[in-house]
């Protein structure tokens, strides 16, 4: 058996376990939207955190509008192992596969700012990000080579012009340049600790595929990339208690320009290919009253446009692995409430069911997914006339999920040597997963 050639064929399942449906993309664009679960985030028009899901809301506005804050992000992701592959002469300590907070913290900003030119035209420009993961296990962790280190960041930059068609409609348009970043990473884990060996003559053990350590690295690759798309929106004001808009963001191609460090026989420069999903939402508000509002929202995400994920070495004209995802679009519901407590003080809470695009059969352990239920709350204090400060509250409830990965070690060899079958038998890892995650934010608003 050629064991260069088995290391290139190990690479093509890796990158598959890297991003999960909604577990890459982020709804945290504003801290009055967080207090409220999202909903209505088209067209309830707080401030101007609005900008990050609809251009056409800026011609709701009469004043100049600055927001800006952050969104801390505790995913709280448990990892519990249940089976573990059955190779000959190995026993798997399924507890070493237990793993909690296998995703770590992070802090996601954001900042808007729009300018109403007339009664008709506005502009506006902001920072925000759209798509984010991480995850991260120890170097020798048994499933290393599904595992891993897993990061990737995009930054959102959007410039967007309305225009205030007439009392009813309004239309707005926006550029967005992505910038983002990717780190993938991977090592061997157990199943080669002890090698592969097969009885011989007089009870003596043959090696069949020889010893490698847990923590040997397996594949690490890097890059970067800056990219293009649109968003454009509607806002329709029955009156001015009552409105609805439709938003729509466009896909972005990316194509992560770096290095592969590992595998040895094609480390130089390399690609790694990432469609980030179109996405539609509806959005609605009601001021019921002087001093209740309700909102609601039904957000649609095109993962079906990530059926696959493909990388490239440098001077190969073909990917040197091609990975089916098949996810499935998704939607996501959430219905909102705010309070006018006092000319200080407003209230907001909200629901939110959101769909994982992961099917059963494509889960990873890599970023845990699945549906959620999100339970929210938050306030704006008035500073002065001028400005104000909110506050938000998030607790995400994710279903609890069984994982099934195959090992992507024995997955090689199994399709380099399929003689080695009776040798490794059951080449599957099985985990529950459970990802809760806690937000808490803050946001910093100003007109002038």
């Amino acid at each position: 058996m050629n064991f260069k050639k088995t290391l290139l064929a190990l690479t093509v399942g890796l990158a598959a376990a890297n991003v999960q449906a909604a577990g890459f993309q982020l709804h945290e664009t504003s801290i009055s939207g967080l207090g409220r679960a999202f909903a209505g985030e088209g067209v309830v028009a707080d401030d101007a955190t609005v900008l990050a899901r609809n251009p056409a809301a800026m011609a709701l506005f009469d004043k100049k509008a600055l927001s800006m804050g952050f969104t801390y992000i505790d995913p709280g992701v448990d990892i519990k192992g249940t089976d573990a592959p059955d190779i000959l002469g190995s026993d798997f300590d399924l507890s070493s596969l237990h793993d909690d907070g296998v995703v770590p913290a992070a802090v996601v900003p954001f900042a808007y700012f729009i300018n109403p030119v007339n009664d008709k035209f506005a502009y506006g420009v902001g920072l925000n990000v759209n798509y984010g993961l991480a995850s991260e296990y120890d170097n020798d962790y048994a499933a290393g080579s599904i595992a891993g280190k897993t990061d990737l960041f995009s930054l959102n930059f959007n410039a967007s012009g309305s225009y205030r068609i007439n009392d009813n409609w309004s239309v707005g348009l926006g550029l967005n340049v992505v910038y983002a970043e990717a780190e993938l990473s991977r090592r061997y884990g157990a199943v080669l600790e002890n090698g592969i060996s097969m009885p011989g003559p007089g009870g003596i053990q043959i090696p069949v595929v020889p010893a490698i350590p847990a923590y040997t690295k397996l594949m690490d690759m890097e890059g970067d990339d800056t990219a293009w798309g649109w968003n454009t929106g509607v806002v329709y004001e029955l009156n001015e208690n009552h409105r609805w808009s439709l938003t729509y963001r466009s896909e972005v191609e990316i194509d992560f320009d770096g290095d592969i460090k590992e595998p040895a026989p094609l480390e130089g420069a390399g690609s790694l290919k990432i469609d980030l999903p179109a996405i539609a939402e509806f959005s609605g508000h009601h001021q019921v009253t002087n001093d209740w509002g309700v909102h609601y929202s039904v957000m649609h995400t095109d993962w079906d446009s990530f059926q696959e994920l493909e990388g490239f070495a440098d001077g190969m004209e073909d990917p040197f692995f091609v990975k089916h995802e098949n996810f499935e679009s998704t939607l996501r519901f959430a219905l909102g409430a705010t309070y006018n407590y006092s000319n200080d003080l407003t209230l907001r809470a909200g629901v939110a069911f959101d769909e994982s695009a992961a099917q059963e059969d494509y889960r990873s352990i890599s970023i845990p997914d699945s549906d959620r239920l999100w339970f929210s709350a938050g306030a704006t204090y008035a500073l002065d006339a001028e400005s104000s400060i909110d506050f938000g509250f998030s607790f995400v409830d994710g279903d609890e999920v069984d994982v099934v990965e195959q090992d992507a070690i024995l997955e090689g060899l199994l399709h380099e040597a399929p003689q080695l079958a009776p040798l490794i038998g059951d080449a599957n890892w099985g985990f529950e997963s459970e990802g809760n995650a806690i937000l808490v934010g803050l946001q910093y608003n100003r007109t002038f």
